[in-house]
């Protein structure tokens, strides 16, 4: 509780730190009759200060003008010391932040003004309510936090390891530091096309996942690497088979998530909104995945961080906070990015904390462990604040579903020994990383992440699109003619034709366009795509096809639901149908079937009762 006046502040400071304050503020001052007992000194340093306030303000260097700022307008003049030591980079002073109850016959000129709360058991930095109400006139407003970023990406970063050495008859810790290059991934470009790929996989029945989880299979996730542009995040690297599958295993959680596909038995099958969204412009459709992925419970995202154990059971799982909450905190962080500009992963976290955006991953840390359930847990870790709970689970928010959405591209390494050693606050932990996502330094926010963000109104795609020469033919074919179409355009021609010959002939598809039109594609969709890359004008025959399709493509539609009932002789269907209620929704089928609208159902069985008629539930 903020302390109402300096008065009451300065009583609950010991006799040696009061003289060591006194001492400091009338140091240029010489008092014959220097007050000496605790009764003198509280009323002579709360008289002084009080008096010349604005003097004192003027008389702090810039670092503690800054210390002054953040709580003169803090609520209840707090200093929230993790917050400014985040924002400004250092921390306000260790004469003030030591306990109550450490050094007490040494003081700084920021002891005039901050004073520890009386409450033993959650002990803070005040200013008092009298000083701060006076210094609110003199003190301007602090800066907002800011994100730091740089113009340009490093080529390497430098890894820190730490191991004993025996020096000078002891072992002491060495610390290594090496240089390695940092791979960078432009994310926008492959996220379009990885959506397009994933869906048109899901349309084959290519992708199966948990009836339970809803997590795809290593044979779904082997199969969407091997097709996505330029394969996973650390395709092709020496610890690819260590890090695993991260876009791979995203996509089919975030298509899920976004209501573009859906359980059919063990696979996954493309919902109407999917279906769809194979002839919509890729960066609508991401921008929806990522509105419903913030709100969606399909995962929690912390759950791939898998060294660490004793969070999907029992009190640990009861513990875990609302991902809904983390998602937010994050995106209002990356709200504040600047596009173009390269956040340092480090930089991220600290403005999150300086900026107040700070979230729980659980309640209960005492209930987590890595290693070893005895000597492994996580007990020492507050709930609150950043540690190690709340930077994993932002690696693995921004690296699997953020940069696989193409909102942000990636910089990364290898993650063995890319961050602190995770052993060193739990005292147990035998592994170089703590999670595959360890390896992320650094991000960019995209044009696409600016445009999901709702930081822009519009996107345009950072490179036009490509236009395959094609040959439209009067028997239906399309011939590639030269170079290789795009994912955009093989998603589009799967839709509507079957493909002879890999990725060269492809022929028209009555069935495949009925299909698409079905679902929301438009003949006039095809009829543009085919007109704009071939050079004659399409065939007098494709164009007849296309119109007879387009004729005919809305010819039947569903009625509505029914069933049929079938009587034992041929009088009985006809005394029924002689009922005119019955005749209004009964119609004959066969000889002895009455085929009857699931709407008037229950009205067909009342009316046959009263005509003495039962039914059989055998």
């Amino acid at each position: 509780m903020q302390p109402r006046t300096l008065l009451e502040a300065l009583e609950q400071t010991y006799a040696d730190k009061l003289r060591a304050i006194y001492d400091v503020l009338e140091g240029n001052n010489p008092d014959p009759v220097r007050p000496t007992r605790k009764d003198q000194l509280v009323p002579a340093i709360s008289r002084i200060v009080l008096g010349r306030v604005e003097a004192e303000w003027n008389g702090l260097s810039k670092h503690e003008k800054l210390v002054v700022q953040e709580a003169v307008h803090a609520p209840h003049g707090l200093l929230d010391v993790a917050k400014f030591t985040a924002k400004h980079g250092k921390a306000p002073g260790e004469e003030i932040t030591v306990s109550r109850y450490g050094k007490r016959k040494t003081a700084t000129r920021l002891n005039f003004f901050l004073h520890w709360n009386d409450d033993r058991r959650d002990p803070q930095l005040h200013i008092p309510r009298d000083l701060q109400l006076a210094l609110k006139d003199v003190v301007p407003p602090p800066e907002q936090a800011a994100v730091l970023f740089l113009a340009e990406l490093p080529p390497t970063v430098d890894l820190v390891s730490y191991h004993y050495v025996y020096k000078s008859g002891k072992n002491v810790t060495e610390t290594v530091s090496t240089p390695v290059p940092i791979e960078w991934h432009n994310t926008e470009s492959t996220a379009r096309s990885g959506l397009l790929v994933v869906l048109s996989l899901i349309d084959e029945g290519k992708i199966s996942v948990s009836a339970s989880t809803k997590r795809p299979s290593a044979a779904s996730m082997k199969r969407i690497s091997a097709a996505l542009d330029g394969g996973d995040f650390y395709a092709s690297t020496e610890c690819e088979a260590d890090v695993g599958p991260i876009q791979a295993f995203a996509w089919p959680l975030l298509v899920q998530a976004g209501r573009l596909a859906k359980q059919d038995g063990s696979r996954l099958a493309l919902t109407a909104a999917g279906r769809k969204a194979l002839s919509t412009p890729p960066h609508e459709t991401v921008k929806l995945i990522w509105d419903r992925w913030l709100d969606s419970k399909i995962i929690d995202e912390f759950s791939r961080i898998e060294a660490i154990k004793g969070q999907t059971r029992g009190k640990g799982q009861r513990a875990m906070t609302a991902v809904e909450l983390r998602r937010d905190a994050i995106r209002q962080a990356l709200v504040q990015c600047p596009p173009g500009g390269v956040v340092s992963i480090d930089s991220f976290a600290k403005f999150m904390v300086a900026a107040d955006l700070g979230f729980e991953v659980t309640k209960s840390p005492w209930t987590l462990y890595i290693g070893d359930s005895h000597y492994g847990g996580l007990y020492s870790l507050s709930a609150t604040g950043w540690n190690l709970l709340q930077d994993r689970y932002m690696l693995s928010f921004l690296f699997e579903y953020v940069a696989t959405l193409g909102l942000i591209d990636v910089a990364f390494v290898p993650p063995k020994g890319a961050r602190y050693n995770p052993w060193e606050p739990s005292g147990y932990f035998e592994e170089a990383s703590l999670s595959r996502y360890d390896g992320l330094k650094f991000f960019r926010l995209t044009a696409l992440g600016a445009y999901c963000l709702k930081l822009a109104d519009t996107y345009e795609p950072e490179t036009p699109r490509r236009t395959t020469p094609l040959s439209v033919f009067p028997d239906l074919r399309i011939v590639v003619q030269s170079g290789r179409l795009d994912q955009e355009e093989r998603i589009l021609l799967r839709s509507c034709a079957d493909e002879e010959e890999p990725d060269s002939v492809w022929r028209l598809s009555t069935e495949k366009i009925l299909k698409a039109v079905e679902t929301g594609l438009d003949t006039d969709t095809v009829r543009d795509f085919l007109s704009a890359r071939d050079e004659q004008p399409l065939p007098e025959f494709v164009e007849g096809f296309l119109s007879r399709i387009e004729s005919r493509a809305r010819s039947l539609r569903p009625a509505g639901t029914g069933i049929l009932f079938e009587c034992d002789s041929v009088k009985t269907v006809e005394t029924l149908l002689s009922d005119k209620k019955i005749a209004k929704f009964g119609l004959r089928t066969g000889d002895k079937g009455i085929f009857v609208r699931t709407s008037s159902e229950q009205s067909f069985r009342n009316a046959a009762r009263k005509m003495g008629f039962g039914f059989d539930s055998r």
